[in-house]
């Protein structure tokens, strides 16, 4: 099916909205009709926030409620920052220098923006058709702060197109190992169809 490039304008057909309030009767009801009710301005903020309507329960929320980053009490200009200097490795003691702000608000940003990228990242993957036909799996390890720490990286990618499938961070034991096959589940509905083979260099496997 073809797919419409994206506009801020509307909503897209292929990811159709639900209440996201969890007190509300009408909480994550496909059925349930929601509209766009405008935008606000929030303190610190560049751009206006979208606002929506929930017909269902008769009531209005952000758009931030569809986000882990809800009451966080940040900036989207902070959470960039955020995500970006994560990239670039700085810890979280040193993006809240930067940012003036408690590292543990930093922390907590960093694991919202974690959980928000992995939905973009399946998103992403049923916007491709991606087909898992052939897996490659390994391992890469880091530093963790101190030399005596290592962080180990494990992978999975799609053999023919070398795309990202997902990852898992801990330590080298069959427990990682498992958490990487177990968050594949997530990409069958469109993925494992024509499953066929896995690859792995992972010793955890084994």
């Amino acid at each position: 099916m073809p797919i419409a490039a994206y506009n801020p304008k509307e909503l897209h057909s292929l990811f159709p909205l639900y209440c996201p309030c969890r007190d509300c009767e009408y909480y994550e009801d496909p059925d349930n009709y929601i509209t766009k009710e405008g935008t606000y301005w929030v303190k610190g903020e560049a751009c206006r926030r979208q606002r929506f309507y929930c017909h269902g329960g008769g009531h209005k929320f952000s758009e931030t409620r569809y986000s882990p980053l809800f009451r966080h009490g940040g900036t989207f200009r902070e959470y960039e920052q955020t995500a970006k200097m994560s990239s670039y490795g700085l810890s979280s003691f040193q993006i809240a220098d930067v940012l003036e702000h408690d590292e543990r608000t930093i922390q907590a940003w960093q694991r919202a923006l974690g959980q928000k990228c992995l939905t973009v990242h399946q998103s992403l993957s049923s916007l491709i058709g991606l087909v898992l036909t052939y897996l490659q799996m390994d391992e890469i390890w880091s530093y963790l702060r101190a030399k005596k720490k290592q962080m180990w990286v494990f992978i999975a990618l799609e053999a023919r197109t070398k795309f990202w499938v997902n990852f898992e961070l801990g330590s080298r034991t069959g427990h990682t190992a498992n958490r990487l096959l177990k968050n594949l589940v997530y990409l069958m509905p469109w993925g494992f169809l024509h499953f066929l083979l896995i690859t792995t260099g992972l010793s955890s496997l084994n």
